[in-house]
């Protein structure tokens, strides 16, 4: 299998082991800041305020990501972000007070500024460094490691934060950027743009976004992919607030069934992307029938009769998820040009981002109005249509372009 092959390969196993100790890091934050506001707040405004400000960042900085990336070196700007994350994971050593929690807002607003520049330049520099053989295998590395994260990072930051406090965890995650800057300074990075390239000189107009539209008019496949990182987020930004209310509200089973649900949402990613990379020469194919399962699962969740039945379709949905959202990616970087591969990611990311933090705000309202188990029948039904319908496009599109064959112009073209 390509992926046990791809682990041996130094750069990217490098660059894997960066994007988990990072992970595990945001963990760290993510899991510390929210104790520490309930603790100096006694209500959840503040908890809400933050949430809110994880999306508002990807909108404004995952765009210009994506520029940068596609004119500087995508390497550099890993290293600097992650030097950048790490300081500003410290300045929440600062907060000791009610006064204090501006600092909390800034410092997640900029953490995540950071992150939204940070996935376009990181997903465009895996085919840079991979063989082309292999990009289907790193891809279904990168769902593993997701799945691993999440599993890892939610038990461990919490018994961190638990046993020694906010602090001892705002440090491990500072040190985790630290760490990842450091195994990211080693890849070896072929031609990577060490300067602006010539058709960027300073005179010359920087990229922009509208460069990208004869890509989309030449292969549809491209905007039909982020179409779909548009669409499916109305619904999966719900079905991830009805985690936590699945686990409270219909099973009464608290923090143990939340973190049930999630150890086994970590689970199914990682046998998503080990199954993914068993399946990657039918990327088409994959990716129709596991975003559909997807839809389906999560419209069972809605009815699951017991806290376990829901463990059990959680992880197959994730299962599914993960094997989709590998296919995805593989396509994307087998067919994007390199020069565009940062703003097309960058878009994907935006989307995505944007459009599922507006979901879990819209979702939390709902919830006042809706019964759980309701909202989760239509936030899966709407998942299951929409990948239903972009599933038979993608089929439709495999079916064209195996009667009209089209150079591929996406690993390895600059």
């Amino acid at each position: 299998m390509n992926a046990y092959r791809l682990l041996r390969h130094r750069p990217y196993r490098r660059m894997l082991a960066a994007h988990f100790l990072s992970g595990i890091g945001d963990w760290f934050n993510s899991v510390a800041i929210l104790s520490l506001l309930l603790q100096l707040t006694g209500t959840s405004m503040a908890v809400g305020v933050t949430l809110a400000l994880r999306t508002l960042p990807y909108l404004l900085f995952g765009p210009l990501g994506g520029k940068l990336a596609d004119r500087f070196s995508r390497k550099r700007i890993l290293v600097i972000c992650d030097a950048a994350r790490a300081l500003i994971a410290l300045s929440f050593l600062l907060i000791s007070s009610k006064e204090d929690i501006w600092i909390a807002y800034a410092g997640t607003f900029s953490l995540i500024a950071f992150s939204a520049a940070y996935q376009p330049a990181r997903a465009a520099m895996i085919p840079q460094i991979v063989p082309k053989e292999d990009v289907a295998a790193a891809n279904a590395l990168e769902q593993s490691v997701l799945g691993t994260v999440m599993a890892i990072g939610s038990l461990v930051s919490g018994v961190v934060t638990s046993v020694w406090g906010p602090g001892v965890a705002f440090v491990c995650n500072a040190l985790s950027f630290v760490a990842s800057a450091l195994l990211i300074i080693g890849v070896p990075v072929p031609h990577d743009r060490k300067h602006p390239p010539e058709s960027a000189a300073p005179d010359a107009p920087s990229p922009t976004f509208r460069e990208l539209l004869p890509l989309f008019r030449q292969t549809p496949l491209v905007p039909l992919i982020l179409a779909f990182s548009l669409l499916w987020p109305v619904g999966g930004g719900i079905a991830n607030v009805l985690i936590s209310v699945y686990a409270y509200q219909e099973f009464h089973a608290g923090n143990a069934g939340i973190g049930l649900l999630y150890g086994a949402i970590g689970v199914g990613f990682l046998v998503g992307g080990l199954l993914s990379a068993a399946l990657q020469r039918w990327p088409f194919h994959v990716a129709a029938v596991s975003m559909t399962a997807e839809g389906i699962a999560h419209l069972l969740i809605s009815a699951a009769p017991s806290l376990s039945a829901a463990a059990v379709l959680f992880c197959l949905s994730t299962i599914a998820g993960g094997m989709g959202n590998a296919s995805l990616q593989t396509l994307l970087m087998q067919r994007v040009p390199d020069r565009f591969l940062g703003r097309v990611f960058a878009l994907e990311g935006t989307f995505s981002g944007v459009v599922i933090g507006c979901s879990m705000l819209a979702g939390g309202w709902l919830l006042a109005i809706v019964p759980p188990r309701t909202l989760g029948c239509i936030s899966g039904l709407f998942i299951t249509l929409i990948s239903l319908a972009i599933g038979l496009a993608l089929l439709r599109f495999q079916k064209h372009e195996q009667k009209r064959p089209t150079p591929r112009t996406g690993v390895g073209v600059s």
